[in-house]
């Protein structure tokens, strides 16, 4: 017999969960984990928060993944150890939680006004570029990418929550183009994405490390790629 649901199963995640940080009401995984804390002291939020904001504010420090302990945060956070070990059970599972706190907010591109698909892609690029460059997030981005060699796992977990997000909003702008005529109709968008992405990272990163890439850079990067996947 089919059994149907009303509403998620246990444990169940909905887009946007952030472990042990959700506040949506009607979340399952949110509702199971109360359950299981009840009976007892209810979890603090502004206890979790602070937390959450010590594994940033080390990670953005300089403080390499590798030397990164649960003492430090718990000392950074101003709570005891096992308070950090209660709500996450290991190191891991910690920083993936902290930096989707930085990420949280993604929303779609804007496709019904009348700039074209250039316009969008400038747009796109320049606050990848503010992103990078201003915010914690690009501070933590460049920890997480250190750690690359040695703990592919969080990397992978950090481009779960952090980067394909982003990367989807430059997906949508590109299918966009290509539906409209403005881009070819064979484009490999994949491709695409990786190829208006990766110079300004490799620049920023290696070339130019501390210092944002310019408007005219990032405008001439897609004048130049624009001219290879613009219809035939």
């Amino acid at each position: 017999m089919t059994m149907i649901h009303d509403g998620p199963r246990p444990g169940e995640r909905h887009p946007g969960h952030v472990q042990g940080s959700c506040a949506d009401p009607g979340c399952a995984a949110a509702a199971e984990g109360a359950a299981r804390r009840r009976p007892g002291r209810p979890r603090s939020e502004a206890a979790e928060r602070a937390i959450l904001e010590a594994v940033l504010g080390l990670l953005s420090e300089g403080v390499p993944y590798g030397s990164l302990s649960m003492e430090q945060v718990a000392t950074r956070a101003g709570v005891g150890k096992a308070t950090v070990y209660r709500r996450w059970p290991n190191k891991e599972s910690l920083v993936v939680d902290s930096m989707a706190t930085l990420w949280q907010e993604c929303p779609p591109p804007d496709l019904t006004d009348e700039r074209t698909t250039r316009e969008r892609i400038v747009e796109y690029l320049n606050t990848m570029v503010g992103l990078m460059h201003e915010d914690m997030a690009g501070l933590v981005f460049a920890s997480v990418m250190a750690a690359a060699t040695l703990h592919p796992e969080l990397v992978r977990q950090y481009q779960a929550v952090a980067i394909e997000p982003r990367r989807e909003q430059l997906r949508m702008i590109l299918r966009h183009g290509i539906a409209g005529g403005e881009l070819r109709a064979d484009l490999d968008v994949e491709l695409a994405v990786r190829m208006f992405a990766g110079p300004i990272v490799q620049t920023m990163k290696s070339e130019h490390p501390g210092k944002p890439v310019s408007e005219e850079f990032v405008e001439a990067l897609v004048d130049t790629l624009l001219e290879g996947i613009g219809p035939r």
